[in-house]
């Protein structure tokens, strides 16, 4: 029987899907990656995507990266898979996709929600969720398809994510990670399972029977089915684990799992992660916690719901020229970027951005704004001051987070694209006053679903080990005084002031314009 040395991943993005092939160092041996079709809207604000898409680009993926490694298929321990949250699909009971896959950037309501029953009022008083189970009515897509596609509902044996959805291609079981769920489904988070009490499950429009098996994030789901391999490429009863979400396996590939190491990603949404071993939640929903990539842990989430969007926003209406750079000298427009910028002194001269673009569940009138302009301002400022608002929202979101659980950072660690940036690091670290690591690699995600598969197939005994073994820090990036004492003095003075001084005239926007409705 061949060693176990290596382990391989697929990160299934909202834009692209990669296949990772790491060795037991956590070096990348391989990898291959395709673009997802665009995805569709039937009507504004709709967003959903062919189910079949995602499949397709799961084999051409694997089948290339098969292609391309020399090592014995038998070395490879098993395959993990990390996707993005949210997104899912209604199958039968032959795991046939019933309709589009509703994608997490699908912004459809329910109007109108149905009444609730009166002992599910008697719950959300009980637990004081009346706010959240509210929110959950208004905006629960399983709740939209009950009402708006009866049929397809009535047909419906499973609603599935799309990491569900593959292992049940992949090995024909119904079976998914506890680490893949969120606020769209009715988990009970404290104890990391579906709720036991039937009527948890009103507000989502869900019934129990609706829900695949939940394992813990290093549990075997099943093994690669003969058809799944012909269609794949990849080995005839390979372990098939789901460990977490993208932005969870993304702290454990950081190797954040103490509590005083904070994860940045700079991917469409911004986040900074946090582990926890003790259940924290806030009501109000300013900051969120999930399920971790690690067993009996949870994963705190400060986000910001377009973060590094703004960015790709800024590229295409304004980044033309710094494109046409970066593919003539072969590198990313980050790069190009970033040297448009180095010499804006912190701070853009007075430019600063409130990266609102979305609105916030605790604040859903908020809008962005870009104040401080002067006749000294080109794009490149405002380029550098989307990067600094940003930092200064963590940095509000991690200092409520902060006085609410006294859990105090100590370092960070940044991942996803956007990370490439030098400047988006050094400003990170410049405005938290903290050393800011640059991971060894920018496959954090995928090799997060590595390190649960690794433990899970027993390659490694612990997750302790499996970490010391497979992360390694990059670059690491010091703070300058100076600047921090700039970008503190904006914050403080100007940022923190911002919101509460612009939401009077958000709510008038809103009653002119009817965008948020009121509702």
């Amino acid at each position: 029987m061949a060693d176990k040395n290596y382990v391989m991943s697929v990160d299934s993005g909202t834009q692209s899907v990669r296949a990772v092939l790491f060795d037991s160092q956590g070096g990348v041996v391989a990898s291959a990656q395709a673009p997802h079709e665009p995805y569709y809207s039937l009507q504004p604000g709709w967003a959903e995507q062919r189910p079949e898409d995602y499949w397709a680009k799961l084999c051409q993926v694997t089948n290339a990266l098969m292609k391309k490694i020399t090592i014995d298929p038998k070395e490879i321990a098993g395959l993990g898979i990390t996707t993005q949250r949210g997104t899912f699909v209604p199958v039968d009971r032959d795991g046939n996709a019933l309709r589009g896959a509703i994608i997490w950037l699908d912004q459809r309501t329910v109007p109108d929600p149905p009444p609730l029953s009166a002992v599910m009022k008697v719950f959300a008083g009980i637990t004081g969720m009346t706010e959240g189970i509210n929110y959950v009515r208004k905006n629960s897509k399983f709740l939209w398809i009950k009402r708006f596609e009866p049929e397809v509902y009535k047909k419906t044996y499973k609603f599935m994510q799309i990491s569900g959805w593959f292992v049940n291609r992949l090995t024909g079981e119904f079976r998914d990670s506890v680490g893949m769920v969120t606020g769209i489904w009715p988990l009970d988070f404290k104890k990391l399972a579906w709720h036991s009490v039937k009527i948890a499950y009103e507000p989502f429009g869900l019934e129990p029977e609706h829900m695949v098996d939940l394992s813990s994030p290093d549990t075997v789901l099943g093994h690669v089915t003969a058809k799944a391999s012909a269609e794949t490429g990849l080995p005839v009863g390979l372990p098939v684990v789901v460990g977490a979400g993208d932005k969870q396996s993304e702290l454990l590939g950081a190797g954040a799992i103490d509590q005083s190491i904070g994860v940045v990603s700079y991917g469409t949404a911004t986040c900074m992660e946090i582990i926890t071993k003790k259940y924290i939640m806030d009501k109000s929903l300013r900051f969120f916690t999930w399920p971790a990539a690690l067993p009996r842990a949870w994963d705190i989430e400060l986000f910001i719901h377009r973060g590094f969007w703004m960015v790709t926003w800024f590229k295409q209406e304004f980044g033309h020229r710094e494109a046409m750079e970066a593919e003539k000298r072969g590198v990313a427009p980050e790069v190009i970027l970033d040297e448009v910028i180095k010499t804006i002194p912190p701070g853009s001269m007075g430019l600063m951005v409130q990266p609102y673009w979305s609105p916030m569940v605790s604040a859903k009138y908020a809008k962005g704004s870009i104040i401080g302009f002067g006749d000294v301002h080109t794009r490149a400022h405002i380029y550098r001051a989307i990067l600094e608002g940003l930092g200064y929202e963590l940095r509000r979101l991690y200092e409520f987070f902060n006085s609410k659980t006294g859990v105090t950072l100590k370092e960070l660690r940044v991942g996803g694209g956007g990370s490439r940036s030098d400047v988006a690091v050094q400003v990170a670290a410049d405005i938290f006053n903290l050393p800011v690591s640059r991971m060894a690699t920018y496959e954090i995600c995928a090799l997060g679903a590595a390190i649960d598969t690794a433990v899970g197939t027993g390659m490694f005994p612990s997750f302790e080990e499996a970490v010391a073994s497979m992360v390694k820090k990059g670059r690491v990036f010091e703070p300058d005084a100076q600047s921090h004492r700039i970008y503190d003095d904006l914050y403080q003075g100007v940022y923190t002031k911002t919101y509460g001084a612009l939401e009077p005239l958000y709510k008038k926007v809103a009653s002119v314009t009817g965008y948020p409705s009121e509702d």
